[in-house]
């Protein structure tokens, strides 16, 4: 089954949105390397602005993200809210986070099949494999997403735990044992798995593919809210002001989303001037793509550690006195898709 997202291009309306890739994890010196060779302007982030088509959906975004930053789309990924934003619409609690699945969070089943429904990449050009992927018009040619399989999903899992034991918290079991010495992870109480809190059922059960992570078919622009947009108690959408893409579970790259009501700062700042703003919104408008307006920081590559790993490798790749190890590093990177070609911000996607 293939639905197309959006069909009637006139309600189209470019969205700027500016993403910011950044680790709590840096040192001062990995900090200089990202500035020196990394093309950071403040040695912590590496940063992109671009310009989206209004109905774009979170899934075809991931793709147009591989190609701001270089990777090559050989890894897990998810869209998830951030925490404080996640337990409010939850309220922290089983039931609240079953009646958004299907609305906002993909059901419980994990169905990789299904969430990478259409990476199919074999052989080819990859960049311009992923090109079509990030270009209207959009569908989803999945099944779990939709409303109804979703509900179905959710429930069955309800129905399957319709009294199963309560456990303590890992984190009261470790503190409990310090005290008292016990081995056993305490049996709280029976009841429902509807009735738990979301803390009761991850020390309960284990669902693998996690509570957390976003339908891939939800309109970005529907799901961020920018500085002027009103954030609405009593309505779901616009959802948050800050999104948060998480990119190979291992070196743990996370990037913060928000959406800009205008271009006005990277204009005030020289960054950008009318005309390739104007340039941009055509190409959005009239060939249903993304247009990257502003980078901030070098491409990076797969498999590299996360940014500080990257931050790593740049220094041994430009100050390492020995030949042989930076040239191996080179020709590594160089094998995962890395490239020290300069390209123009609007030529990215």
């Amino acid at each position: 089954m293939k639905d197309k997202i959006r069909s009637n291009q006139n309600e189209i309306t470019p969205v700027h949105l500016h993403l910011e890739l950044k680790s709590e994890f840096l040192t001062e010196d990995q900090k200089r390397m990202l500035k020196r060779y990394g093309e950071s302007s403040t040695g912590e982030t590496i940063c992109r602005d671009i310009l989206i088509p209004s109905d774009m959906p979170l899934h075809n975004l991931h793709y147009a993200i591989q190609k701001l930053y270089g990777w090559q789309n050989s890894h897990l990924r998810c869209f998830r809210l951030p925490e404080e934003v996640y337990q409010k619409l939850t309220g922290g609690t089983v039931k609240g986070w079953a009646d958004l699945v299907g609305v906002l969070f993909q059901p419980p089943s994990e169905s990789e099949e299904d969430i990478f429904w259409d990476d199919d990449y074999e052989k080819g050009n990859f960049n311009a494999w992923l090109k079509k992927k990030y270009t209207g018009p959009y569908s989803y040619g999945g099944e779990l997403e939709y409303p109804e399989f979703a509900k179905r999903d959710v429930e069955q899992l309800m129905d399957h735990f319709k009294l199963l034991d309560v456990r303590e918290s890992f984190h009261d079991y470790i503190d409990r044992t310090k005290k008292d010495g016990g081995r056993e992870i305490k049996i709280l109480r029976q009841a429902p798995l509807i009735e738990l809190t979301l803390e009761e059922m991850n020390s309960s059960i284990t669902i693998e593919a996690g509570t957390e992570d976003l339908l891939e078919r939800l309109e970005v622009s529907k799901v961020l809210a920018s500085p002027n947009e009103m954030l609405d108690e009593k309505r779901l959408f616009p959802v948050t002001r800050e999104l948060i893409y998480n990119y190979d579970f291992g070196d743990n790259w996370t990037i913060t989303l928000t959406k800009e009501d205008d271009c006005r700062d990277l204009l005030a700042s020289g960054l950008v001037s009318q005309e390739e703003i104007a340039d941009a919104n055509y190409i959005v408008l009239h060939e249903h793509r993304p247009v990257c307006i502003h980078k901030d920081g070098v491409f990076l590559l797969d498999d590299v550690g996360g940014l500080s790993g990257f931050a790593d490798f740049l220094e041994t790749v430009y100050e390492c006195k020995d030949r042989r190890e930076r040239d191996g590093a080179r020709t590594w990177a160089k094998s995962l898709g890395w490239s020290e070609k300069k390209i123009a911000s609007t030529r990215i996607l």
